[in-house]
């Protein structure tokens, strides 16, 4: 009872922080790193994608898209935009760290001294109008050296295993904010340039797997500030069966264990404790069977605030296949936390992951082993 009221007035703080629509500041001299993958299965998305990402409100910005080979059919797609703001460079492929990571290295080193903010975000989302404005608002008001976003899953498919990879999700996207404890997110974090050349991401990334937990470290040693704005939540469209959400379930709760244990450890307290309790309340006579109901009330009830919170952050469009979801699918939200736990206890063990097809062995944060042929 106590995690689940502890739950609910998260998720009710991050409801009454957004009730009205922040107005952002006129920026300029933004560029926007964008790794990419050639993938011939990802190349509808991607081209939503350009299509959203060219048509931000209130900003100045230019595009760096950061591609491995010029052969890929994402590298076609990006050579074919007809667009002043778009540069792209042609990574290569690396056994020496990530590939994400090494395109990123490759997207830096176009940088231009009138690039006063920088940007790192993935390609699979779909940008609001002005979801570029509201992420760099922070810097922009000098509150915070580096700000980062969220996603926002949007199943593609009526698969079970889409629809619960975004009720569990959502309940992250949607839980309070702390400046101690906020973590960048590889999809969507920006950063001053002030910032970025104090954090020296060419060492860091050096023999890194992972881009976000990596830059969050960092950030945290030099004593930059995170901020997280909650009007930066990004609809990120998925397709999941049961093995790849059980793959991407335990990779991110395995970056997290060797990135940032802590919170690996609040993830682990935060799903065992409720579950741990259900168990006991089955055989507390009445009382355990009313403290099993109140905590079904409160998880209905932070289930309605999340859809309040996606109807005044998102787009039209995604507010409303939100509500669709959670009208058909909120019976599976304890189905859900179970799930959660699972993942989280299945990444305690080893520390090989296998990742858009290549095999990683994680050696530190810092240090990972390569395997081009799992």
């Amino acid at each position: 009872m106590l995690v689940s009221l502890a739950a609910t007035l998260g998720t009710f703080t991050y409801f009454r922080s957004v009730e009205r629509r922040l107005d952002a500041p006129p920026a300029e001299g933004i560029a926007v790193l964008i790794p990419v993958k050639g993938q011939a299965g990802d190349q509808t998305a991607l081209a939503a994608f350009l299509a959203a990402c060219t048509c931000q409100t209130g900003v100045s910005y230019r595009l760096v898209f950061a591609v491995e080979s010029t052969s890929g059919p994402a590298a076609v797609l990006v050579a074919a935009l007809a667009d002043p703001r778009i540069a792209w460079v042609v990574a290569g492929r690396t056994t020496l760290r990530g590939q994400k990571v090494h395109n990123l290295l490759a997207a830096l080193g176009t940088l231009t001294p009138a690039d006063r903010i920088v940007v790192f975000a993935d390609a699979d989302a779909l940008w609001p109008a002005d979801w570029l404005a509201q992420l760099v608002r922070p810097i922009v008001l000098g509150r915070a050296g580096v700000a980062s976003g969220y996603r926002w899953i949007l199943p593609q498919d009526d698969h079970p295993a889409s629809r619960l990879a975004a009720l569990m999700d959502w309940s992250v996207a949607t839980c309070a904010r702390a400046r101690r404890w906020n973590l960048c997110w590889g999809g969507a974090t920006a950063l001053s340039r002030e910032a970025l050349d104090r954090i020296d991401l060419p060492t860091i990334w050096a023999g890194a797997l992972l881009d976000d937990l990596t830059l969050t470290r960092a950030a945290r040693r030099a004593g930059i500030v995170i901020h997280a704005p909650l009007f930066a939540l990004v609809p990120s469209p998925v397709r999941h069966d049961w093995r790849s959400l059980f793959a991407f379930g335990r990779r991110q709760y395995l970056l997290v264990r060797v990135h940032a244990p802590r919170h690996w450890w609040l993830a682990l307290i935060t799903f065992a404790v409720p579950v741990a309790g259900f168990a006991a309340a089955l055989q507390a006579g009445a009382w355990g069977w009313i403290c099993i109901g109140l905590a079904a009330l409160l998880q209905q009830f932070r289930a309605a605030l999340r859809l309040r919170i996606a109807r005044r952050v998102l787009p039209p469009a995604a507010s409303a296949q939100t509500a669709r979801i959670l009208r058909r699918w909120r019976w599976l939200l304890p189905g859900a936390q179970i799930l959660h736990l699972l993942l989280i206890v299945s990444s305690a063990f080893g520390r090989t992951m296998v990742w858009a097809g290549r095999r990683y062995r994680l050696l530190s944060p810092e240090r990972v082993i390569v395997d081009l042929n799992p």
